[in-house]
């Protein structure tokens, strides 16, 4: 995602609805009577998707995992787990 969709799904999320985030991410709202949310909050919740997008482009796909919890099974490994806390590890939640 890039600079303007991560803003405007961040604002969405906390409740915006008639808006538009311009290509310099400033924000313009269309709804003079609805609660815009805090520079903060908008902060906040970029940090939260910006570590979701991270960590989704980051795990292997489902077919792999599955994969490595059978082989992790036959072999007794932890193949599996290590990729998962690695992940996480790599990009905590803010």
């Amino acid at each position: 995602m890039d600079a303007v969709s991560i803003k405007s799904s961040a604002i969405s999320q906390l409740g915006g609805t008639q808006f538009q985030v311009k290509p310099d991410l400033s924000v313009v709202y269309f709804d003079g009577n609805a609660t815009e949310p805090s520079d903060s909050d908008i902060t906040n919740k970029i940090a939260e998707i910006e570590v979701q997008e991270a960590r989704k482009n980051s795990y292997k796909s489902i077919q792999d995992q599955l994969d490595m919890q059978y082989w992790d099974n036959v072999n007794s490994t932890t193949t599996w787990k290590d990729h998962i806390a690695k992940v996480k590890s790599d990009n905590p939640k803010p």
